[in-house]
């Protein structure tokens, strides 16, 4: 299926950002069944806003469990055990989710895609190191939708695999199918990237024409931490970056005051 039929299927519902004042500026949430990159410089808390997006749906409470939104979160950058310490620093349990009977919460480690060479070998027949890596990654993720169903995703970072295609024409297909595979679960996606680029003539990266929504995250003047909301297709967004704060419980937006 490809991702102009996907797009037709899409539903109108939003899903709760789990960000505090994101919401106002997402028209209500992020649109249900959609792939979003959230590009951002480092240090700006890419990984807590998607972390809070899923801890939002996997951490649901009813008398039944019946709104429970099972959230997997794919990560390419560090080991599983870095993760769950670091979002419990900043309030996020995902231990006792992922060990609950009601298996809300997956960890899925897709890191082999950075540890293979440029150049490997099947046997002795030397292949595309990062080729072998991709396809990888691809079927990994295909057996973590099928084996958990999840209706989160989160896929911390995409950096990795964009450097080790800096060609715009090799990145683009392999960006478009990696998307494609996240559509295909019918589940609403963030993905996290670096921002290559800074300032108002920045070059704009290929994978922001893939996504349906795009959200930028940037440090201004004095430390003052930017977020803004580029792209949400099939919403009514605010476009105008607003402050936000890294708390101990969390990044929230100030979503109704103006930078300076």
């Amino acid at each position: 299926m490809n991702s102009d039929s996907i797009a037709n299927n899409l539903s109108n519902k939003k899903l709760e950002s789990g960000v505090p004042g994101l919401d106002s500026m997402l028209g209500g949430g992020f649109p249900e069944g959609r792939v979003i990159l959230v590009l951002g410089e480092p240090g700006t808390g890419k990984t807590i806003l998607s972390s809070q997006f899923l801890y939002a749906g996997a951490s649901k409470k009813s008398a039944d469990r019946s709104n429970l939104e099972k959230s997997m979160f794919i990560g390419m950058n560090e080991p599983k055990a870095r993760f769950i310490d670091e979002m419990q620093a900043v309030g996020m349990d995902f231990k006792s989710l992922e060990s609950g009977d009601d298996g809300s919460f997956t960890y899925v480690d897709a890191s082999d895609v950075r540890r293979i060479p440029d150049q490997a070998k099947i046997g002795r027949i030397p292949v595309g190191g990062r080729e072998l890596g991709f396809v990888n990654l691809i079927d990994t993720i295909h057996e973590a939708i099928e084996k958990y169903s999840p209706r989160r995703i989160a896929v911390d970072s995409i950096s990795d695999l964009i450097f080790r295609y800096p060609k715009i024409e090799e990145r683009r297909p392999v960006v478009l199918d990696l998307v494609e595979t996240l559509q295909s679960a019918k589940a609403t996606c963030l993905m996290t990237s670096e921002l290559l680029s800074t300032g108002e003539g920045r070059i704009i990266q290929p994978e922001e024409y893939l996504a349906e929504g795009v959200i930028l995250m940037r440090t201004v003047q004095k430390g003052i931490r930017s977020i803004q909301v580029l792209k949400m297709r099939g919403s009514k967004i605010d476009t105008k970056p607003r402050p936000y704060v890294i708390k101990d419980s969390g990044i929230e937006v100030y979503a109704s005051e103006e930078l300076y």
